[in-house]
């Protein structure tokens, strides 16, 4: 259930939240990880502050997986736009979170309608390139993991009924594949 009581891409990140909590096979505390406004119902009203990510879920070790958080990050926008108010962001929130954290094995999932090839190539290369705290220049972490996905990928997690613990390993493959964009694109996220 949704609202005509908030913005198009507040609901985008509200209903992304709730697939996440489910895939996350419940859970976690929903309403701490999403970074929204409720109204009294629990529907959406406003969608997250700028300077951290949209939904941000915590999960404790399993057999499957370590200790980590994973920030997901939503947008509709397209093509340059995505460029342009993604890319820069989406790093910073990540980098920033794993400065203060010191837990590399933390993450970032992105989610649109339709990935821009120089957002997943800028976001393939953050793997290899350093991000420093802006105000320790000797602080810096190496290896960011942004894992791209579609609104068809998520549609395909929904009617596949995928838990989380079935998508981290498809997510670390995907991290550690050494194909170049265009190519690790039609593998991991188109095919």
């Amino acid at each position: 259930m949704v609202t005509d009581n908030a913005d198009v891409p507040t609901i985008f990140e509200y209903v992304l939240g709730i697939m996440w909590y489910k895939t996350s096979e419940r859970q976690g505390k929903i309403l701490d990880y999403m970074k929204l406004s409720l109204d009294a119902d629990l529907l959406p009203k406003t969608h997250a502050a700028g300077g951290e990510a949209d939904i941000v879920y915590e999960y404790s070790s399993s057999d499957v997986y370590p200790e980590h958080t994973l920030l997901l990050e939503a947008t509709l926008a397209d093509r340059t736009n995505q460029r342009r108010m993604e890319m820069e962001p989406v790093s910073r929130h990540l980098g920033q979170h794993l400065i203060r954290t010191h837990n590399m094995n933390s993450y970032c999932v992105f989610a649109t309608s339709l990935l821009n090839i120089n957002v997943i190539a800028d976001f393939r290369g953050r793997k290899a390139m350093p991000y420093y705290d802006p105000q320790d220049n000797t602080n810096y972490v190496y290896g960011m993991k942004i894992i791209p996905l579609q609104i068809s990928g998520l549609k395909e997690i929904v009617t596949s009924h995928k838990t989380y613990k079935e998508l981290y390993p498809i997510f670390e493959e995907a991290f550690n594949s050494t194909l170049p964009p265009p190519e690790w694109r039609d593998r991991y996220i188109v095919g």
